[in-house]
């Protein structure tokens, strides 16, 4: 094949036009990487008609958009901001733009197949240096395109950073181009309309959902993020992880300030150790320079970065995806609610599953509680016409402001507890009754716990004698099975001298007292070992109980017989008196029997002032609460 010279190709904007077909297909790459130039010249030219432009992330300058349907058609894979949405949207209605909701993974696959065709492939690249032009900023699935194109026009600049890993392409491979030496845009320049968003959800809400999001992430591990921006609530909290490592699609300029505050090092990864693996970038013009030949920063094809067995090979990869519904049963919407279409697919899919596939991997689904309009967004079923984007057998992790629910294996009574305990105060009751109604949880479900908010703040871990440590929470309505395991374990000494007589099996109602608590005036606190497992046994439980007849709570607490004389029952007792503190509560009693040497061992060497009376083989002790509380040796959760 003949070889011609790189200089014989440049061509003026002006000539642009008379390199395309009427009704091509044309591709325009993404965000800081489309080729605004020629764009421009495309739609400039009156003699273009019947173009069908493709698009991924919209952004910038996007003229195409306003013309009319004899003219220009456009296909996008993902709308991105809300301006941009409603233009395609309106577009849409008449004949002008098409939403293509599939998997970026798949798209070589359609080109391939012939399912998507593209004649003209417009890109923007760096100076040729030694035969070769680099994608800069925009490898996603240019490379694709590329390949497939019969022409490939090349919008040429200084101002493209030259980018590490596979995003170089040979200068035979471009068909023209043209020299347009103009910045690129930044992330305020792209998208203006979603930097300043007036209608943004509360801070509060994004700090929340952050804080519950970093506690699902150790040292070392690596993280994959969708394209919704309540994935990035976690940004600002990511300083208090160590060696973190980054496999994701987009590079933005909060993670590109992780990792010049040596936050992100991607040396704790098990593949790519040492580099940051992303597909496209935008952000600022610092972020820019930093990318040009940086050996830390590697761009790799979309079918790399979201490919299954890729991600699997990831050790303990964190996947955070943003979503805008999820119903009881745990189906997840992210790109429409209804019949109307928000974002787009994208990765969200492939991301949740390649975390699952990761050992020690975590797929994670993040969302506020209420949507922009204030209406819930943990919902009873998804609205007719809304798209299932992760199926219930596929999530595991649902985050709100309000807490974390884990799903995964669980059966649709759990699932329902666990989230309706995460959606908004206000939407609760409403969420539990209809459960009731349509049999997903039993009618007897009292509800305590919804009414009020989950005191996170008691959460804590403690080391027992022997150096074991035990993670200790309130107690969940979806605590039931785990308490009743738990009873199971206890000897029938334990089971006696606990309940006062022989009891061969826990009841529901009663499992549903225990866990199912009003945190605003009763309190039950449970150990749980491994302190740091996803499947940890419960080992301690310890509570109190209003009375409403003398006004002092009852309070009492039971260890398993393999972990009794670890100090772990006198802990939990103390940890209730200093937690008592918050209720205003002055004083607590108990019941024991006076066979029950070890209670009373406890209670007698707590330091906490009482009184005791025996009477029928029992002792009745009243405590009465210290001024100043005790100081714990415990380890908080982040």
């Amino acid at each position: 094949m003949e070889t011609i010279p790189w200089d014989s190709k440049e061509i003026t904007l002006d000539q642009v036009p008379e390199k395309i077909a009427n009704g091509s297909h044309v591709y325009i790459g993404s965000t800081a990487s489309t080729a605004e130039a020629i764009l421009g010249a495309i739609v400039d030219s009156w003699k273009l008609r019947d173009i069908q432009i493709i698009q991924m992330i919209p952004g910038g300058n996007l003229p195409h958009l306003q013309e009319n349907v004899d003219r220009f058609r456009t296909s996008s894979f993902f709308s991105f901001t809300t301006t941009a949405f409603y233009k395609t949207e309106e577009t849409a209605r008449e004949g002008l733009a098409d939403y293509t909701p599939v998997s970026i993974s798949a798209i070589p696959r359609l080109l391939e197949e012939g399912k998507l065709t593209v004649d003209v492939a417009v890109i923007k690249v760096t100076k040729p240096h030694k035969g070769f032009c680099s994608l800069g900023l925009g490898v996603e699935c240019t490379r694709d395109f590329i390949k497939q194109a019969k022409t490939v026009i090349a919008e040429v600049t200084s101002h493209m950073p030259w980018t590490e890993g596979h995003s170089k392409i040979s200068v035979n491979e471009i068909d023209w181009w043209i020299l347009h030496d103009e910045p690129l845009k930044t992330t305020e320049e792209l998208w203006p309309e979603f930097v300043h968003h007036s209608h943004s959800y509360p801070q509060e809400v994004l700090n929340g959902i952050g804080k519950n999001l970093v506690k699902e992430i150790a040292d070392g591990a690596t993280l994959k993020f969708g394209l919704s921006p309540i994935s990035y609530s976690v940004f600002p909290y990511l300083h208090l992880r160590k060696n973190l490592g980054l496999h994701t699609d987009v590079l933005t300029e909060p993670l590109f300030r992780l990792q010049q505050d040596g936050v992100i090092t991607n040396t704790n990864k098990s593949i790519d150790t040492g580099t940051t693996v992303v597909s496209q970038a935008h952000g600022s013009q610092e972020l820019y320079d930093f990318l040009d030949r940086n050996p830390a920063i590697e761009f790799q094809p979309s079918s790399y970065v979201n490919d299954h067995q890729v991600m699997g090979r990831i050790k303990n990869l964190v996947a955070i995806v943003g979503a805008l519904k999820v119903d009881l049963t745990g189906q997840v919407a992210t790109d429409s609610i209804a019949h109307k279409f928000y974002g787009g697919v994208w990765s969200v899919d492939d991301t949740i599953r390649g975390a699952r596939f990761s050992k020690g991997g975590k797929p994670i689904v993040a969302l506020p509680s209420k949507s922009l309009q204030g209406r819930s967004n943990i919902v009873f079923a998804l609205p007719p016409g809304t798209g299932v984007s992760i199926t219930r057998s596929d999530v595991e992790l649902v985050v709100t402001e309000y807490g974390t629910a884990h799903l995964y294996g669980k059966p649709i009574r759990e699932r329902c507890l666990a989230l309706i305990e995460i959606a908004h105060p206000d939407c609760r009751q409403e969420l539990l009754a209809e459960a009731k109604n349509r049999h997903y949880i039993s009618e007897s479900q009292p509800g305590y716990s919804f009414k009020s908010k989950y005191p996170e703040e008691f959460e804590c871990v403690h080391t027992t004698r022997n150096g074991k440590a035990v993670f200790v929470r309130p107690i969940k309505a979806v605590d039931e099975d785990m308490l009743r395991n738990f009873f199971h374990k206890l000897s029938d000494h334990s089971v006696y001298l606990r309940y006062f007589r022989k009891m061969p099996s826990m009841p529901q109602r009663i499992l549903q007292k225990f866990t199912d608590v009003d945190y605003s005036s009763d309190m039950a606190l449970i150990a749980l070992y491994p302190h740091d497992s996803s499947n940890p046994e419960l080992v301690g439980i310890a509570q109190w109980i209003s009375d409403p007849h003398d006004g002092i709570p009852e309070v009492a607490f039971q260890v398993r017989d393999d972990w009794q004389g670890q100090g772990l029952g006198k802990f939990l007792f103390l940890r209730l008196v200093e937690i008592s503190k918050f209720f205003g509560v002055s004083r607590f009693k108990a019941d024991v029997l006076v066979d029950n040497k070890a209670m009373k061992g406890v209670f007698d060497g707590a330091g906490v002032p009482c009184t005791r009376r025996s009477e029928f083989g029992v002792i009745t002790y009243v405590f009465t609460m210290p001024d100043v509380s005790n100081a714990l040796q415990t380890e908080s959760i982040n």
